[in-house]
């Protein structure tokens, strides 16, 4: 009973991590009452959000919804709650590269975009791994890139971040692919340009750069 009440405790705080952790460690199941819990909570908040017009934390809950909702059917698995790629079709901007270090989710690679500042986006990272529930796991980038979509079925991968200088753009185009599987993929080198094109969700171990 006791162990119950703190998963309740991890899964209305977004601790998914640290609930699934304790769900196997004491093999006990969650009730779907439980759940309607969780829930009916955060639909409270976002809907208070909402009505004061906090857009930011608004998304923030949705977001933290969403994993929920993985998490109940599937249980906590990180490939399944967070998206490769974070960047709509028609961008034009910069990404990051960022890789998920520690906790279940370690190695997991993604894209996000959407800030005029790489260092933004970083931030941004951290706060998703938050609201998907990755408590014991940080953000860790990996470089950056523009990212442009052409008239057409053409995305280019070209530059480099400021900031955490230039990400492996085999490895963007990799990612790129697994959600836009019908756009070629054209990467600008140093030493010129070439289209890749293949998919896959991406770990990759600590000693390896990504780079």
């Amino acid at each position: 009973m006791e162990e119950s009440l703190h998963i309740m405790d991890f899964l209305c705080a977004g601790k998914f991590e640290s609930a699934w952790d304790m769900i196997k460690k004491n093999d006990i199941s969650i009730d779907d009452l439980d759940y309607q819990e969780a829930f009916q909570d955060l639909e409270r908040d976002l809907h208070l959000a909402r009505t004061k017009g906090d857009i930011r934390t608004a998304n923030r809950l949705k977001r933290r919804l969403q994993s929920l909702t993985v998490f109940r059917t599937v249980g906590f698995i990180p490939e399944k709650m967070m998206s490769p790629v974070d960047l709509h079709e028609g961008y034009h901007g910069k990404i990051l590269m960022v890789r998920i270090v520690g906790g279940g989710a370690n190695g997991l690679v993604g894209l996000r975009s959407g800030d005029d500042w790489h260092r933004e986006i970083l931030r941004n990272t951290q706060e998703e791994i938050q609201d998907l529930g990755f408590d014991n796991s940080q953000v860790m980038p990996m470089g950056g890139a523009w990212v442009r979509f052409d008239p057409g079925d053409t995305i280019r991968v070209y530059g480099s971040s400021d900031e955490f200088g230039g990400c492996n753009k085999n490895i963007a185009a990799d990612l790129l692919n697994s959600v836009f599987p019908n756009k070629k993929i054209l990467i600008r080198h140093s030493q010129g340009c070439r289209v890749k094109v293949f998919a896959g969700n991406i770990r990759l171990p600590n000693d390896q750069p990504g780079r």
